[in-house]
C-alpha cells in the first residue's frame, strides 16, 4: 500500500501555524514550532522537534516555509534527501543576513501591533517574545547567522526540485540573497513584486495558497 504524500508548512520566526492558515491550500498542514520560551532560543532544539514531526508521519514529504522555516526545510531535506519530494521556499533564510537584528525585530513588532496578524495571532506572538524576549533575540542572532550553503548544495545533488520565491520590498531576505539560494539549491526563482517586505503574504493569501497549489 503506498503512503501518502505529506504536505507540511514550516512557520517562520515569531509566527504559529495559526498564522498561515488562512493561506493554506486543502491538504496542507502548518506545524506549530517549539515555543521561545521552550527552545532557550537554540536551533538545535528546532531541528530535533522537526526531526520528531517527520519520523511521526511516515512517506513521502512536500516542505514549505517561510523565512527561518524555509531554514528548516532545508535541513530536513539534506537530512532526509529520500523522503522529501519537493521543496517550496518563501523568503528563505539559511545564508548570513545583513540587515540588523535589531530592526528587523521592531519591523516584527511593528508588523504584530498593526494588523498584519489577526488579533489572536498577534497576542500569541506578543505573548511569545514577552515570556522569554533573551531566547527569542538569541535565535534571531542565530538565524540571522546561518550558512547553510553545504546543505542547500547536498539538496541539490539529491536531485530534490526546490522553488523559491521571494518579495522585491523584502529588505531582510533580498532578492540578492534568494537568487543566491537559488543558484545554491539550483531551484526556480520567482520574484512578486509586491507591497508588505518580509511578510508580504500576510494579506496575500490567495497568492500564498497559489504557490502552494503548484505542488
Amino acid at each position: 500500500m503506498e503512503s501518502r504524500t505529506h504536505h507540511i508548512f514550516l512557520p517562520g520566526w515569531g509566527a504559529s501555524a495559526g498564522a498561515y492558515a488562512p493561506g493554506l491550500p486543502p491538504g496542507w498542514t502548518a506545524l506549530d514550532p517549539p515555543r521561545f520560551a521552550e527552545s532557550s532560543g537554540s536551533l538545535d532544539v528546532y531541528r530535533a522537534w522537526l526531526a520528531d514531526e517527520l519520523e511521526s508521519r511516515p512517506g513521502p514529504l512536500v516542505l514549505a516555509g517561510h523565512s527561518m522555516g524555509a531554514a528548516l526545510s532545508v535541513l530536513a531535506a539534506a537530512a532526509y534527501p529520500h523522503r522529501v519530494q519537493r521543496l517550496v521556499l518563501f523568503s528563505p533564510a539559511g545564508l548570513p543576513l545583513v540587515k540588523p537584528i535589531a530592526i528587523s525585530v521592531a519591523q516584527f513588532a511593528l508588523q504584530t501591533v498593526t494588523g498584519r496578524f489577526s488579533l489572536r495571532e498577534s497576542l500569541a506572538a506578543i505573548g511569545n517574545v514577552a515570556r522569554a524576549p533573551r531566547s527569542a533575540y538569541r535565535l534571531a542572532c542565530a538565524v540571522h547567522a546561518l550558512d547553510l550553503s553545504r546543505e542547500m548544495q547536498a539538496v541539490s545533488a539529491a536531485g530534490i526540485p526546490v522553488t523559491i520565491v521571494g518579495c522585491d520590498s523584502d529588505t531582510l531576505v533580498t532578492g540578492r540573497h534568494c537568487r543566491r539560494a537559488a543558484d545554491l539549491l539550483q531551484a526556480r526563482y520567482r520574484e512578486l513584486s509586491l507591497e508588505g517586505g518580509h511578510m508580504w503574504m500576510f494579506g496575500q493569501w490567495a497568492l500564498l495558497a497559489a504557490e502552494l497549489s503548484l505542488v
